[in-house]
C-alpha cells in the first residue's frame, strides 16, 4: 500500500513538473511583439532576431538626413545582443554639407522577466543590458555630442491588451571626451487600433547636455508616432519635438523606422 502510495506521489509530482515546465516554456516563447509595438526610440526588452533602418529627417536649419542600421540576434530565450552600425549624417546642403559616419555600439542583453497570458493579453517584460559605444574616426565637428561611452540600462514592457506600455532607464558613463556622462529615462504609452496599426506617445528626458556655461543640463524630446505591423514587417512614422534647458528653440524632426524579422 505504501508502495503504491509512493509511486502514485512521484508520477504526480513528475506531472506537475512537466506541466510547470511546458507553461514556462510557453510564457518565455511567446512573440509579445505582435502585440507591443516597438516604440522608435526606445529598445525593446524582448530578445530576437532582426533588423532595423532608422531614417531621421531634421526641420530645423541648418537641415540633416541621418540613416542608422541596426541588428539584433538571440542567442537563447534569455540572451540577446545588439550591434548598432556607424550611421551616416549629411548635413544640408546635401551632397557638398559636411557628412560623417557616427559610432558603432555592441550590447549584451538579458532577460529577467518574461510572464504572459495571451488568453487574458496580459503581458510583463524586464531586460537589463550592458553596451558599448566606439568611435573610430570622430568628427564632432559634424557631430557634436558624440564618442566613446559605455552605458548600463533597464528596459520594461507592460500589456493590457489594447493597451501597452514600455520604457528604458539607465546611465551613460563617457570614456575619454564627446559624450557627456548622465542618466535617462524613455517611456512611451501605446494603444493597438486594429490587428495592423498602432498609435503611441513617447517621451524622452536626460542630464546629458552641456551647456554652453560648461554646467550640465536637461533636454529631451516628445515624439507621437503610428506604426503598421504586418509580420515580419513592421513600418513607423514619427515626429519629434525636442527641447534643450536654456533654449526657447523646439528642434523638429520626422522619423522613419522599418523592422524586419527572421
Amino acid at each position: 500500500m505504501l508502495r503504491s502510495c509512493m509511486i502514485g506521489l512521484a508520477a504526480f509530482l513528475i506531472m506537475e513538473l512537466a506541466l510547470l515546465r511546458q507553461a514556462s516554456a510557453q510564457e518565455w516563447s511567446c512573440d509579445v511583439d505582435d502585440y507591443v509595438t516597438k516604440a522608435i526610440g526606445i529598445e525593446e526588452p524582448w530578445v530576437e532576431n532582426a533588423g532595423y533602418l532608422f531614417t531621421q529627417f531634421s526641420n530645423s536649419r541648418p537641415g540633416a538626413l541621418t540613416v542608422a542600421p541596426e541588428i539584433e540576434a538571440r542567442l537563447s530565450d534569455r540572451l540577446g545582443v545588439e550591434l548598432d552600425l556607424p550611421a551616416y549624417t549629411a548635413n544640408d546642403p546635401l551632397g557638398d554639407g559636411s557628412s560623417a559616419l557616427g559610432p558603432m555600439a555592441a550590447g549584451l542583453k538579458l532577460a529577467v522577466v518574461h510572464t504572459c497570458n495571451m488568453g487574458q493579453g496580459t503581458a510583463a517584460l524586464l531586460t537589463v543590458e550592458v553596451e558599448g559605444q566606439y568611435w573610430a574616426d570622430q568628427r564632432p565637428d559634424v557631430l557634436p555630442g558624440e564618442g566613446n561611452a559605455v552605458t548600463a540600462q533597464a528596459m520594461w514592457a507592460q500589456l493590457w491588451y489594447p493597451w501597452f506600455m514600455q520604457g528604458e532607464a539607465g546611465y551613460v558613463q563617457r570614456v575619454g571626451s564627446g559624450v557627456a556622462s548622465g542618466w535617462f529615462v524613455n517611456t512611451s504609452l501605446g494603444k493597438s487600433i486594429s490587428s495592423a496599426y498602432a498609435a503611441q506617445i513617447e517621451v524622452e528626458v536626460d542630464r546629458q547636455l552641456i551647456r554652453g556655461d560648461g554646467q550640465s543640463g536637461l533636454e529631451g524630446y516628445v515624439m507621437p508616432q503610428i506604426a503598421y505591423h504586418a509580420s515580419p514587417w513592421l513600418l513607423a512614422l514619427g515626429e519629434q519635438a525636442a527641447f534643450q534647458q536654456g533654449d526657447l528653440h523646439t528642434h523638429w524632426s520626422t522619423w522613419v523606422m522599418l523592422e524586419r524579422e527572421f
